[in-house]
């Protein structure tokens, strides 16, 4: 694994940004290791049962995850059922957060002083708290332009999709997406003005995910090189055992590719930020 100078260059500038992906909570395992956080596949099939389908793929023969979720979402007009499931499957004890290897290496990234996520479970916050960091979480409006403390362990949270304590600001389904893809919430003003000379990496997506695809075009779109780097590069993403198909599609968006192996993920991220942080 290679570790591009640049980005290591931009964290001790203290102007790197970690967006961690469902992957990172998918990594973190109890009860011996027959729990984990479900996938997004695994949140979809729950919906599909919830609506009464034995079998998810009757539905997705029909259309989307994302229509499934859509779908699910006019049928019930709430989504309490699915985020009462999520957040009960999303409750590893501490000490299953304290031995997680990313969680410990993204606290250990004193000088980042600002994490994004995707996620809507709390095991971001949870892990940077029991490793010593002081979080402020940044799910609404409500809570952005508060004070920052000085105290070098303290950090802010972003929940870019949202939080499972805010079940109506979650971005979950097609309607969602369609309404974020405008780049015109509160969310994308804020994640605009934290770009501002700052690079972003990416950990715990894949080239399939929505988010992704979202991200990127906000990045592209929004955003030109950033200035002063030599790469002109505002976004790096750890891909597990990339292709040439990856490597392309990614290089054409102007991100970089940090390859990891397949067989080690979650070992890989940790040694990745281990040596951005030296």
């Amino acid at each position: 694994m290679t570790v591009p100078p640049e980005l290591i260059q931009r964290y001790k500038e203290g102007r790197l940004i970690p967006f961690v992906g469902a992957g990172v909570s998918m990594s973190v395992t109890w009860d011996g290791g027959k729990k984990r956080g479900p996938s997004w596949k695994e949140l979809v099939d729950q919906t599909a049962r919830l609506l009464g389908f034995e079998n998810p793929d009757l539905l997705r023969a029909r259309g989307t995850d994302l229509q499934v979720l859509e779908y699910f979402k006019l049928k019930r007009h709430e989504i309490a059922d699915l985020t009462h499931w999520l957040a009960k499957e999303m409750q590893p004890p501490d000490e299953a957060l304290m031995l997680s290897p990313i969680h410990a290496t993204l606290a250990g990234l004193t000088k980042c002083r600002i994490f994004y996520t995707t996620n809507y479970d709390d095991l971001l916050e949870r892990g940077l708290k029991l490793h010593g960091r002081t979080p402020t979480k940044i799910a609404i409006e409500a809570h952005m332009g508060k004070y920052l403390p000085s105290d070098p362990r303290a950090c802010e949270v972003v929940k870019f999709h949202g939080d499972l304590s805010y079940p109506t600001a979650m971005v979950l389904s097609d309607s969602d997406y369609e309404r974020r893809l405008r780049l015109d919430t509160v969310m994308d003003f804020r994640f605009r003005a934290d770009l501002l000379g700052r690079a972003v990496l990416f950990m715990g997506y894949s080239f399939r995910d929505w988010n992704v695809s979202y991200l990127f075009r906000l990045v592209n779109d929004q955003l030109s090189g950033l200035p002063e780097s030599l790469t002109k590069r505002r976004a790096y993403i750890t891909v597990p055992d990339p292709s040439d198909f990856e490597l392309r599609l990614f290089d054409d968006r102007n991100i970089g590719v940090i390859s990891i192996p397949g067989s080690a993920q979650t070992e890989a991220v940790a040694e990745l930020l281990m040596e951005i942080s030296k």
